[in-house]
């Protein structure tokens, strides 16, 4: 009996620390004044975001934000987090988006292509016509994601390809 017990309580244990070394993990890289402001949501909220563990370069700079209902509420519910993470040199900048609730952007455009995450998920894919602007959205357990590349407008070619791109979403954790 000692011995169920005790496997029970172990259990429960690693269980309860998982998601919280899961965020630590995942949120490594993050600046410790961005990791101060996302502490203290909610664990659930945390759980649903993802975090790039790769980026386009090596220096950036990272906001993050959140938006509640009704809105500016403390107390109020979290409808969406986002991160932006901007190139420390203005070749980029990154938008990532977790819809915490069933309302979603929609994103329905003939120009749009299908396609299939390293992970399984089915999402949509769309870019400017030259080149410098991507994005892609999908929902995984009711929550939405949408990522978006924006390159410097000042240039007349892009720098990074689809597959570029491509790398960044499937390395989000």
């Amino acid at each position: 009996m000692k011995k169920i017990l005790f496997g029970i309580v172990l259990i429960f244990l690693l269980a309860s620390c998982s998601s919280k070394t899961s965020f630590e993990d995942r949120s490594a890289q993050l600046p410790d004044e961005i990791i101060s402001v996302i502490e203290p949501l909610p664990d659930d909220i945390k759980d649903e975001m993802l975090i790039p563990t790769k980026l386009l370069s090596e220096e950036y700079n990272v906001d993050f934000g959140y938006t509640t209902e009704p809105v500016n509420d403390p107390n109020g519910k979290i409808v969406l987090t986002y991160f932006i993470f901007a190139d420390v040199d203005s070749d980029w900048n990154i938008t990532l988006n977790t819809f915490h609730t069933p309302s979603t952007p929609s994103h329905e455009s003939k120009d749009n292509e299908t396609m299939k995450l390293k992970n399984g998920t089915k999402a949509t894919y769309s870019e400017t016509k030259d080149g410098l602007q991507r994005g892609i959205i999908w929902t995984e357990d009711d929550i939405t994601h949408e990522i978006t590349l924006i390159e410097n407008p000042e240039r007349s070619e892009t720098i990074y390809t689809k597959e570029d791109f491509m790398e960044v979403v499937n390395n989000l954790k």
